[in-house]
C-alpha cells in the first residue's frame, strides 16, 4: 500500500543555508588543499629547476674542457709535425705542447699518428708508475716516444723541456691503426670523442678525442681526464638522499657524486663499475626503465615516490647525468603546512559540530533508510515495499526512482531466469513474446530467425488479443513471408537514426489484419537478435497501432530484454547444434563400425531403432510399466548408449568377426591342406611307379595306390566338413581328426624363409634338418600367439569384468581350431569377439559425460548380461542392470537372430526368433515382462516389416508365449 503523500516539498536550497558550519569546513578543506597542491607543485618545479642547472653546469664544464682540448688539436694540426717526424722541428714544437699542458689539467697525452704505424706520442708524467714503465729518470716530467720505420724510442725531459735522457726500446709495441680511435677519426670529418675508459697508465678515467688530417694523411689526438667529475656532483647541495651519477651508453659509471663510491675492494680506481653494482637499487631501476627518456621522471620504487631527470651530456649521447630525489625530502614543508591546515580544519569542525548534527540529521535519515533498500536490493530481496518519503524535494524523487528501479530489477529478474530455466526452443520463444507484449503494451510481436541462406523466417507470432489457436494460425499464414537480412539491417539503421517506428509492411499488414480487425495503421519497431559474436540471429518485431508507436520510455529495457533474449537464443541454438554434432559423431562411429564387415551391416543403426521402439511401448503401456517413463535426457542417455553399444567393436579384428570357417584367419587355411593331401596323393604316384621299376606287382601296387588315394580324398572330404562348422561336433569326429593328422608329409624346403621378423619370433622350437617329416594336421608352438599387453579383463580390475582370459591372444593350431565342437570360434577368438563388450565400457566410461548422461557406459555396456547373472563381461543380475539396458538385451538378441548377414549361421525366421527368445526366458536370461511387452505391443513385427526379408516373416502365435 503506497505511503501517504506529502503535500508540502521543499528544495534542498532551503536546507543549505542552514549547513553553514559544514561549509566553514569545506572551505578550510579546500583552502589547506590548494594550499598543499600549490606548494607541491612549486618545490616540484624548484627541483626540476635545480635538475636542470646541474645538468648545464656539468654539460658546460665538460663543453668548457672539449673547446678547450679542439684548440690545442687545431694547434698542433698547424704545427710542421703533420708532415712528418722531424728532430729539429719537434725540439721547435715542444713549448707548445708543454703550454697544451699547463692549460688544462685534463690532457695526459698529446699524439700524432702517421701512416705505416709511425706516431709521436707526448705526454706529461702523471706519478712514479709511468716511469717505471719505461724506468725513466725521476726528475723527468715529460716523456716524448717516436716511432718511425719500426725503429721507438723515448725522449725524458725535466721540467723546463731539457733532454735528460734518449732510450731505444726495440719492444715497445703500439699499433696506431689497430686502435678504434683510428678508424674512428680517419671515417669522420670531425673531432671524435671515444667512450671512456681507464688508461692503463695512470688509472684514471677518460676519453681520447682525435680529428684527421686529410691533406697530411695524419691523426691528430689527444688523452684526457674525467676524474673531476664526480668533484663537481660532490659539491652540488643535495638532500640526504638524493642521487647524481655520470653514466656511459652501456650503464658505466663515469662520475658519482661520493667519488670513493667507484674505488674497488682494493681501493684503486682500476676499473669502470656497472650502474648495478653501485649497491644503489633505485638507481638501477630508473636506469633499467627510464634510460630512454629524457627529461623530468616522477616514479615509485619499494613503496616510495621519487623525482628523477636523464640529461644527455655530449652530442652524441655519449654520456648522460643522471638525478634522483626523493619526493618525500622534497616534499617536508608541504606537508607540514598540510598538517597545520588539518589542525586548523578539525578546530573549525569541533565549533560547528553541533549544528552540523542537527541539521545532518534531518537530510540522512530518509537517506539512511534508503540505503537499507538499496542494500536489499543488492541482495536481490524484493519481498519488502518501498516505503520510505523525505520532505526534501530531491531525495524524495531519488526514493521513488529506486522504488521503480526495484521492481524493474525484480521483474528483470523474473524474466531471466524464466528464459535460462526454458528448456523447449519453442517454449523459450513464446516468453519472449509474451514478455515483450506485456512490457512495452503492444497489440503483438513477432519473432525472425536467420537461416543459412541469410532469411529472416517468422519463427512464432503473438498478438495479446489473440488465443492460442488463433496465434498458431496466424503464424502458419505468415510463414510464407521472409525478409532480407541486409535490407533489414538497414531498416534498423534507420529506425535508430530516425528514433522512431517504421510502418509495418502492406504484405504483412494485410494478413495481420484479416486476423485482428484492426483498422489503424500498424507500425513495428525492430529490436535486432545479435549473438557474442555480432552475428544476427534474428529479429524481434514489437507491433503497435500509430497512436501507440512510441516506446521511447520502454525502449532501453526493451532493447535489454532483446539482447538477453538474444543470449538465450544463442545458448539454445549452440546447445542443439552440439547435440548434433554429437549424434552425427555417433553415428559416424557405428557406421564405421558396421562399414568394417559386410556381414554386420547396419547391425548399430538397427539395435538404436529396436530399442526405442521397445521403450516407447514400455512408456505407452500402463499397467505392467506404469512406473516407467522417460524424460527429455534420459531418452538422450537411451540414444547415445544405444548407438555405441558395440563401440568396442571398432578394435576388434575383422577377420575374427567375419570368421566363417574353422581354419579361417586373413584368409582360409583350408587350401594350404588341400596342397598336403595333394602331395600325398602325388606321392601315392610316384611310390607306384617306384614299385613298378623296381619289378614290383603291378596290380598290387595299383590296387594300393587308388585305395590310398581313395582314403585321401575321403579324408580331405571330412576335413573340409569340419571345417565348415556346426551346431555340435562329437568326440568320435574328433578321435578321426586326430587319427587323420597322424599322417606326415615330407617338408624339403626351410618353412622360415621370407616370414616377418613378428611370425619368426613365434618359431621358438628347434629346427630339425632338412627333409623332415611333419603331421598332417599339427598343432604348432609358432600356432600359439601370446599377448602383448594385460587385458582389462585382468582379476582385481577396476570395471568388475569378471570373464577369463585364455592363456594366448590367438591359438591358430590346425587340428585345435578344426576340432571346435561349436561353430567356428576357438575360446581366444569368442573371447575378443565378447571382448567388444569389454572395450565399449572401457572407452565410455573414460569419456566425461555429464550427469544426465552418467548411465551411458552401464546402459550400453549390458546387453550381453542375463537375467541370472551368467552373462559377460561383469556376469551381473539384472536388478542391478536399468530397465533401458534390458530392453537393449532384447533388441540385440532379436536383430541379431532375424539378421539375414551373418556368415555364421543361417538366417532365422519370425516364429523360429521368437521360439529361441521363449526358451531364453525360460533360462532366466531375458526380462519375461519386457518379452512380452515386445509380443504384446507388436514391437516386432513393426520391426520385422521394415527390415526383415519376405520370406523370414510368417505365421506366429503369440498367444503361446503370453
Amino acid at each position: 500500500m503506497p505511503a501517504k503523500q506529502i503535500k508540502h516539498r521543499f528544495s534542498l536550497h532551503f536546507y543549505i543555508t542552514t549547513l553553514f558550519s559544514i561549509l566553514i569546513l569545506l572551505c578550510g578543506l579546500l583552502i589547506g588543499w590548494y594550499s598543499h597542491t600549490q606548494l607541491t607543485k612549486s618545490i616540484l618545479h624548484s627541483g626540476k629547476r635545480i635538475f636542470t642547472q646541474t645538468s648545464l653546469q656539468v654539460e658546460k664544464k665538460i663543453l668548457y674542457e672539449n673547446e678547450q682540448i679542439i684548440t690545442i688539436l687545431n694547434i698542433m694540426a698547424s704545427t710542421p709535425l703533420t708532415k712528418g717526424i722531424n728532430t729539429k722541428e719537434i725540439a721547435s714544437v715542444l713549448p707548445m705542447l708543454k703550454a697544451s699542458f699547463d692549460a688544462t689539467d685534463h690532457i695526459t697525452s698529446l699524439f700524432i699518428a702517421y701512416p705505416k704505424n709511425d706516431f709521436l706520442l707526448f705526454r706529461k708524467t702523471r706519478g712514479g708508475q709511468s716511469l717505471n714503465n719505461f724506468n725513466g729518470p725521476v726528475q723527468s716530467h715529460y716523456i716524448m716516444t717516436l716511432s718511425h720505420n719500426g725503429h721507438v724510442s723515448h725522449y725524458f725531459y725535466n721540467q723546463a723541456l731539457q733532454l735528460i735522457l734518449t732510450k731505444d726500446d726495440p719492444d715497445y709495441r703500439l699499433n696506431t691503426i689497430s686502435r678504434p680511435w683510428y678508424e674512428q677519426a680517419k671515417n669522420s670529418s670531425e673531432i671524435i670523442i671515444t667512450e671512456p675508459y681507464i688508461f692503463y697508465s695512470g688509472q684514471e678515467l677518460g676519453s681520447t678525442m682525435a680529428r684527421f688530417d686529410a691533406q697530411n694523411n695524419v691523426i691528430i689526438g689527444t688523452d684526457y681526464i674525467l676524474n673531476d667529475l664526480s668533484e663537481l656532483l660532490h659539491s652540488f647541495d643535495s638532500s640526504p638522499n638524493s642521487e647524481r651519477i655520470i653514466i656511459d651508453q652501456r650503464g658505466r659509471v663515469i662520475a658519482y657524486q661520493d667519488p670513493l663510491a667507484l674505488l674497488s675492494k682494493q681501493g684503486k680506481f682500476d676499473r669502470l663499475k656497472s650502474i648495478s653494482e653501485m649497491q644503489h637499487p633505485v638507481l638501477q631501476y630508473m636506469f633499467d626503465h627510464y634510460k630512454n627518456t629524457k627529461g623530468d621522471i616522477q616514479f615509485s620504487y619499494a613503496g616510495q615516490q621519487w623525482l628523477g631527470k636523464l640529461s644527455t651530456l655530449q652530442k652524441n649521447n655519449a654520456l648522460t647525468l643522471v638525478q634522483l630525489v626523493p619526493v618525500d625530502e622534497l616534499l617536508v614543508n608541504a606537508y607540514r603546512l598540510r598538517s597545520e591546515s588539518t589542525l586548523i580544519t578539525l578546530l573549525i569542525v569541533l565549533l560547528t559540530l553541533p549544528i552540523a548534527w542537527l541539521c545532518s540529521k534531518l537530510l540522512t535519515s530518509p537517506i539512511s533508510k534508503l540505503t537499507v533498500e538499496l542494500q536489499h536490493i543488492r541482495e536481490f530481496n524484493f519481498s519488502r515495499p518501498l516505503n520510505n518519503r523525505s520532505v526534501i524535494k530531491e531525495i524524495n524523487e531519488l526514493i521513488v526512482v529506486t522504488g521503480g528501479m526495484k521492481e524493474t530489477i525484480n521483474h528483470f529478474q523474473d524474466l531471466s531466469s524464466s528464459l535460462v530455466g526454458k528448456q523447449s526452443f519453442q517454449e523459450l520463444l513464446q516468453k519472449i513474446t509474451l514478455e515483450t507484449n506485456k512490457l512495452s503494451h503492444s497489440l503483438g510481436s513477432m519473432i525472425f530467425l536467420t537461416d543459412k541462406s541469410k532469411r529472416l523466417n517468422i519463427a512464432l507470432t503473438q498478438f495479446q488479443s489473440l488465443t492460442e489457436l488463433q496465434n498458431k494460425n496466424l503464424n502458419t499464414k505468415l510463414k510464407s513471408l521472409s525478409l532480407n537480412e541486409a535490407d533489414t539491417l538497414k531498416l534498423i539503421a534507420a529506425q535508430n537514426r530516425k528514433a522512431t517506428t517504421l510502418g509495418l509492411p502492406e504484405r504483412f499488414e494485410r494478413i495481420i489484419k484479416e486476423n485482428i480487425l484492426k483498422n489503424e495503421q500498424l507500425t513495428w519497431q525492430l529490436l535486432p537478435l545479435f549473438n557474442r559474436s555480432g552475428k544476427l540471429l534474428g529479429v524481434l518485431a514489437v507491433i503497435n497501432n500509430i497512436q501507440k508507436s512510441n516506446l521511447q520510455g520502454k525502449k532501453s529495457f526493451i532493447q535489454a530484454i532483446a539482447r538477453f533474449s538474444a543470449l538465450a537464443l544463442e545458448g539454445q541454438i549452440l546447445l542443439a547444434e552440439q547435440k548434433n554434432l554429437l549424434d552425427s559423431f555417433i553415428e559416424l562411429i557405428a557406421g564405421a563400425i558396421d562399414s568394417k564387415s559386410p556381414y554386420t551391416g547396419s547391425h548399430c543403426k538397427r539395435v538404436p531403432e529396436l530399442t526405442k521402439m521397445l521403450c516407447q511401448a514400455a512408456c505407452d503401456q500402463q499397467q505392467d510399466f506404469k512406473e516407467f517413463n522417460l524424460d527429455q535426457d534420459q531418452w538422450e542417455e537411451l540414444h547415445i548408449a544405444a548407438w555405441l553399444h558395440d563401440c568396442g567393436k571398432i578394435i576388434t579384428p575383422e577377420y575374427v568377426v567375419d570368421k566363417a570357417t574353422k581354419l579361417e584367419t586373413v584368409y582360409d587355411r583350408i587350401h594350404e591342406l588341400r596342397m598336403r593331401f595333394e602331395l600325398l596323393k602325388e606321392h601315392a604316384h610316384s611310390c607306384y611307379w617306384q614299385g613298378a621299376a623296381e619289378g614290383g606287382d603291378i596290380e598290387s601296387l595299383a590296387r594300393q595306390r587308388d585305395q590310398l588315394l581313395t582314403t585321401l580324398d575321403q579324408e580331405f572330404a571330412f576335413v573340409a566338413e569340419c571345417n565348415i562348422g556346426g551346431e555340435y561336433m562329437s568326440d568320435d569326429k574328433i578321435a578321426y581328426l586326430h587319427k587323420i593328422a597322424e599322417r606326415t608329409w615330407l617338408r624339403t624346403i626351410d618353412d622360415q624363409l621370407g616370414i616377418s621378423r613378428k611370425e619368426r619370433k613365434q618359431h621358438s622350437e628347434k629346427q630339425s634338418p632338412l627333409p623332415v617329416q611333419e603331421f598332417l594336421l599339427a598343432n604348432k608352438k609358432a600356432h600359439l600367439i601370446k599377448r602383448e599387453q594385460a587385458e582389462p579383463t585382468e582379476p582385481g580390475n577396476a570395471w568388475g569384468f569378471t570373464m577369463q582370459t585364455p592363456e594366448y591372444r590367438f591359438n591358430k593350431g590346425e587340428l585345435y581350431n578344426l576340432a571346435i565342437k561349436r561353430g567356428t570360434l576357438t575360446d581366444e577368438e569368442r573371447f575378443i569377439i565378447n571382448g567388444h563388450m569389454v572395450h565399449t565400457i572401457v572407452m565410455l566410461s573414460k569419456l566425461p559425460f555429464p550427469d544426465h548422461l552418467k548411465n551411458v557406459p552401464i546402459i550400453a555396456g549390458g546387453h550381453h548380461e542375463k537375467m541370472d547373472g551368467s552373462g559377460y563381461p561383469r556376469a551381473i543380475a539384472a536388478q542391478e542392470l536399468p530397465m533401458t539396458a534390458r530392453m537393449m538385451v532384447v533388441a540385440d538378441i532379436f536383430e541379431a537372430l532375424t539378421a539375414s548377414d551373418r556368415p555364421y549361421k543361417e538366417r532365422k525366421t519370425l516364429s523360429q526368433s521368437i521360439e529361441i527368445m521363449a526358451f531364453m526366458v525360460k533360462d532366466n536370461h531375458i526380462d519375461p515382462a519386457l518379452f512380452k511387452l515386445f509380443l504384446s505391443s507388436g514391437v516386432y513385427l513393426q520391426y520385422a516389416q521394415k527390415y526383415l526379408l519376405e520370406d523370414q516373416i510368417d505365421e506366429l502365435d503369440i498367444s503361446q508365449y503370453l
